[in-house]
């Protein structure tokens, strides 16, 4: 934001540099970022255009004769197209120093010019302008311009979030007060109304929903006559970087840096029915604001409207229709108070962020400073535009908001800065910042909050203020430190970790990427998910939370393949978004995620490399799950396995409520991102694990008896998986200790739709040594139950 400093000194009498000002205000905990002085060098005087003819070496050029007082005239060759006969203009002779420039006598084109007719640019009264500064007809021929226009500085100061009060001329005037213990002045000016008119007869206004608008105000100036702004207005609006546009619009901008409140100007006579309702849209969802672009709205947006149409986006922007033009003689100024959450909420939502949104947001003053507001604008389009007030105002506030009250204990003040303030140098504090205090007690101040200190909540907020006031130099520096900086690791922190390890020690990176992705991907690779959009997104790419972590990972993967990175293996712990039941949130879920691409073991001076394929993922799955303590998964086919994957996939579950799936990545998916390569992906929902505290590893002794192995070749349907085999050998007996499949053949012998898998089982008991006998037969029910339950036959 920025600030004239002779602005400032309309509200404080401030004696101080302005180098020592901002100094003061970073101290307070108001940073100023910069300080750009305005100074007119000397030589630069009031001159007056005689004649302007074109230059004959140069179609944009011109050369006017130019009177800098007296009998003297001087030829000036200007660029400028707005440079006129007549007009009056800034003038820097011949020896005028703009820092390293000098202006000197020389020819353009074969012309001679004595001088430079300047812009506001170039006289650092303006961030950019269109041609050379027209001054008023009353500014004396051949005087420094330095007469009439003063030293003065531009203060950008950046303002946090919670300092909306300083976002205005007085609100940043408050705060120098305090650091030099001067008093505000009341720079509010009051109009004159006419008596024979009263607004409550004039309009009718109606507001719905008091707690979304609190307090709303108006009053009506009629017989203006719109015409420029005076040039000290618009000097000081361009300097606070808002352009000038008529008197009526420049005062209201002028209202909102002086008192940091917002206003709007309606032209009185487009009202329909001259009545003004302040609602929710309801079934209005299409509303044209002022800069022609048709904003679809929600419901719960809240609308200015007339008798028949809406006419304003509430703390937002006017509408199209009821704007203030070159006809316009009665005009109707609102100053509201509207509930800050609502209009940040609508802000965001369309995109729309506005000065006047910047500042509703972050909370105006709903007391004495929306009158103080109304009534200076009110006074100032009397003074500029020749309009008479109609007497009364309007002032709806049919539930006051009260001010707050918090009690600030002096020791906990002592306990948070370490440092003793007493009491009574507290309440000097406090009181300065206009916080009415009562000292109740030994050890509580009793403090009344203002209602333009949105920030102030609580008593920590008031420990802050006397921190601030006490000086944040002042209070030593703490040599050791009163709390534990140590934090134990939670629970889901130390999962984590267990599963970083685990794939980090496989040979995999861990990367993060974004939630964000786009409408395409994520219907790519989870069409059947309800994804949540976004209501303003960035760019198209992000314009969606994402339901599966496989578009970040394949994108990852795309990127390295581009730069010739091959062999990638890369695992993310994130997050994945669906809508949920509830309207207002989403459904969250935490997800382990895993992509290989290339070749898992590359080639080296004693070994080939090793393709990646299906069952190296599940290797690593199952060695992720043992280090995890989780249990062993279970792999199963599905006929579902959606359009990420290729066939070549498997549905997981496992203890701990974990799901999951992997498998190959489809062609088409692999198209759709422009890879070539094959690739495998797997992700495991990790929610439940990642909470449930694990169990401590338990000692269990080495068996004392020896195992004995017998290997069963089973011909089966080619649809039947080893897993069910395997769980079903090892469900028919407890003396069955393991399982394992190594072998799988498939030819003519065998018949189509037919494949043999050969088991290698181990058995063994904690008891005793098993004989044959005993091992025989359950080898017998292994083989009856097989082709009795599944048609699994021990082949020949």
């Amino acid at each position: 934001m920025k600030i004239l400093y002779s602005w400032l000194k309309d509200f404080v009498d401030v004696k101080a540099s302005v180098e020592d000002t901002a100094d003061a205000l970073t101290r307070a905990g108001i940073e100023v970022e910069s300080i750009e002085k305005i100074t007119i060098p000397q030589g630069v005087t009031v001159a007056k255009v005689i004649a302007v003819k074109p230059h004959p070496n140069a179609d944009k050029l011109s050369l006017c004769e130019v009177s800098t007082g007296g009998q003297e005239v001087v030829q000036i060759v200007c660029g400028a197209p707005n440079v006129e006969e007549g007009m009056i203009g800034a003038l820097a002779t011949e020896g005028t120093s703009f820092g390293d420039f000098k202006i000197k006598k020389t020819k353009i084109r074969g012309e001679v010019s004595n001088g430079m007719l300047c812009s506001e640019q170039e006289l650092g009264l303006a961030e950019q302008s269109e041609g050379i500064m027209s001054l008023p007809p009353n500014y004396q021929i051949g005087k420094n311009l330095s007469d009439y226009i003063e030293e003065d500085a531009v203060i950008e100061i950046e303002i946090t979030p919670d300092r909306g009060d300083c976002l205005s001329v007085r609100g940043v005037a408050r705060e120098v007060c305090t650091a030099f213990n001067l008093p505000l002045k009341n720079g509010a000016k009051r109009p004159s109304e006419n008596e024979s008119r009263t607004i409550d007869s004039a309009i009718n206004i109606t507001i719905e929903d008091p707690s979304r608008n609190p307090r709303y105000l108006g009053r009506i100036v009629r017989n203006v006559t719109i015409a420029p702004s005076p040039e000290w207005m618009k000097r000081r609006l361009t300097l606070a970087g808002i352009r000038p546009i008529n008197n009526i619009v420049d005062i209201t901008n002028y209202i909102l840096i002086e008192y940091g409140q917002p206003m709007h100007a309606f032209d009185y006579d487009k009202i329909e029915d001259q009545k003004i309702t302040v609602r929710t849209a309801g079934s209005d969802t299409d509303f044209t604001t002022l800069d022609g672009v048709q904003r679809k709205l929600l419901e719960n947006d809240l609308l200015i409207c007339d008798g028949k149409r809406a006419v304003a986006l509430a703390g937002i922007m006017g509408g199209a229709g009821s704007e203030i033009s070159q006809k316009t003689t009665n005009v109707f100024l609102e100053c509201a108070f509207f509930e800050p959450i609502g209009v940040r909420k609508t802000s965001k939502r369309l995109g729309l962020s506005t000065d006047s949104s910047y500042r509703f947001e972050r909370g105006v003053d709903p007391a004495e400073g929306l009158v103080d507001a109304l009534d200076t604008a009110a006074a100032l389009i009397q003074e500029l535009s020749g309009g008479t007030v109609d007497a009364g105002r309007i002032d709806i506030y049919p539930q006051p908001i009260k001010e707050k009250q918090i009690t600030l204990r002096p020791s906990r003040v002592k306990r948070i800065l370490g440092v003793e303030v007493k009491a009574e140098q507290i309440v000097t504090y406090l009181s300065s910042l206009q916080m009415g205090c009562v000292t109740e007690g030994k050890d509580s101040i009793q403090c009344t909050v203002p209602l333009f200190r949105h920030d102030i909540t609580q008593e920590i907020d008031l420990v802050e203020e006397v921190g601030r006031l006490y000086g944040y130099d002042n209070i030593d520096v703490a040599q050791v430190a009163p709390v534990s900086l140590v934090r134990p690791e939670s629970i889901v922190e130390r999962k984590r970790d267990m599963a970083r390890f685990s794939l980090t020690y496989s040979g995999f990176n861990e990367i993060i990427t974004n939630s964000m992705t786009g409408e395409k991907k994520n219907h790519r690779t989870a069409p059947d998910k309800n994804p949540v959009s976004l209501l303003n997104p960035l760019n198209p790419d992000m314009a969606q939370m994402r339901t599966t972590m496989a578009p970040s990972l394949i994108e990852t993967v795309g990127y390295n393949l581009n730069r010739k990175n091959r062999g990638n293996k890369f695992f993310e712990i994130g997050r994945v978004f669906e809508k949920s039941l509830t309207p207002t949130l989403a459904e969250e879920r935490d997800i382990l995620a895993i992509i290989i691409e290339g070749d898992f073991w590359r080639h080296s001076w004693n070994s080939a490399p090793r393709q990646s394929d299906f069952f190296i993922l599940k290797g690593v799955l199952e060695n992720f799950s043992a280090h995890c303590k989780i249990g062993a998964l279970t792999f199963s086919t599905s006929e579902q396995s959606g359009p990420l994957y290729g066939g070549e996939s498997a549905l997981i579950t496992g203890d701990y409520g974990i799901t999951g799936s992997a498998g190959k990545v489809s062609k088409e998916v692999c198209s759709f991102f422009e890879i070539k390569s094959p690739l495998y992906y797997a992700q495991l929902d990790i929610t439940q694990w990642l909470t449930k505290r694990a169990d401590l590893p338990g000692y269990k002794p080495l068996p004392k008896y020896p195992s004995l192995e017998r290997d069963f070749c089973f011909v089966m349907p080619e649809e039947l998986s080893s897993t069910v085999i395997g769980q079903q050998i090892s469900s028919i007996s407890p003396l069955v200790k393991n399982v394992m499949p190594f072998d799988v053949y498939r030819g003519e012998k065998l018949g189509n739709g037919s494949k043999s898998i050969t088991f290698s089982v181990s058995f063994q008991s904690q008891e005793k040594t098993l004989s044959d006998k005993e091992v025989e037969r359950i080898c017998k029910k292994i083989i009856s139950t097989m082709e009795v339950r599944h048609g699994a036959v021990l082949r020949d």
